[in-house]
């Protein structure tokens, strides 16, 4: 617990320093945590035996977020149709020197069969996979990330992600404690073992009143009301965010989806609530007339 307080600490600080002076030191940190996210996600497929275009792939993901810097004059289409283009292309190429195998182990033809490390041998042999697993990958963070890094840099920037971050910590923390409290009914067993209908129930409850105290308190030019509405979609996003990690990881069969944090997991763990809620605030702020 000592040491998982301590690593949570030295992340905070920059985290805290990049938020309220935004510019450039929001993108630099940004392009730290997309990198960090990018690297765990490749490096789990390719445990599960795939073999995606990781550095490919790596390098389209922070194109994607790169585009949505006004200073970057290359937009996310443009961006988002060349990458589809070049993974394909570079996967395609690969195959030149590995001849198609027919896979004869049980289950290989069984779409909804498990596919343990030791089973996928053969896994470059099955291009299509390999490449809708790294256009996946790529534009999941990218795109996220890519909004993330926009909603700061919008006027009154500051103040939108701290309703985003707000809204998520708020959730999350509120459907820990009120799980652990009175949580009885699983949701999602399978996924997440330890999630409750009371837990979630309490943090979207939770979620609501942090939407509607920022509305009210931030010079946002935003309805308490709406506030409220932006803070239960938020929630209800959250869990959403927290369940794609966990399918990944169950998938592949780990616990942590890395071990750059001690005790915290990976930054796919830690970025995986914010990378459903900043978006969906993004979208808002723009929808409302923000930018």
């Amino acid at each position: 617990m000592k040491r998982r307080v301590i690593a949570g600490l030295i992340a905070l600080v920059p985290v805290l320093l990049a938020l309220w002076y935004g510019g450039l030191w929001w993108v630099l940190l940004l392009t730290f945590f997309t990198s960090l996210g990018a690297y765990e996600y490749f490096v789990l497929i390719e445990r599960s035996g795939y073999r995606p275009a990781r550095w490919y792939g790596f390098a389209w993901t922070l194109a994607l977020m790169f585009s949505f810097w006004s200073l970057v004059p290359v937009g996310p289409e443009l961006v988002l149709t060349f990458g589809f283009i070049i993974i394909f292309v570079r996967i395609l190429l690969s195959q030149q020197s590995s001849p198609p195998h027919e896979d004869s182990s049980p289950g290989a033809n069984d779409p909804l069969q498990p596919e343990t490390e030791a089973a996928a041998q053969g896994q470059d042999h099955k291009p299509f996979r390999n490449w809708a697993l790294t256009v996946a990958g790529a534009s999941y963070i990218g795109l996220m990330m890519g909004q993330a890094l926009a909603l700061r840099l919008l006027p009154n920037g500051l103040f939108w992600m701290l309703l985003g971050l707000g809204v998520t910590m708020v959730n999350d923390s509120a459907a820990y404690f009120v799980g652990v409290t009175i949580g009885r009914r699983r949701i999602l067993p399978a996924l997440s073992p330890k999630k409750s209908w009371e837990g979630t129930a309490g943090g979207w409850i939770a979620a609501t009143l942090a939407g509607a105290a920022v509305a009210f308190w931030a010079p946002l030019d935003l309805a308490v009301w709406l506030g409220a509405l932006i803070g239960l979609g938020g929630g209800i996003l959250a869990l959403f965010g927290d369940l794609a990690v966990s399918m990944l990881k169950r998938q592949i069969g780990v616990k942590d989806s890395g071990v750059f944090l001690p005790g915290h997991g990976g930054f796919l763990d830690r970025l995986d609530s914010i990378m459903f809620v900043l978006p969906f605030v993004y979208q808002m702020a723009l929808l409302l007339g923000a930018a």
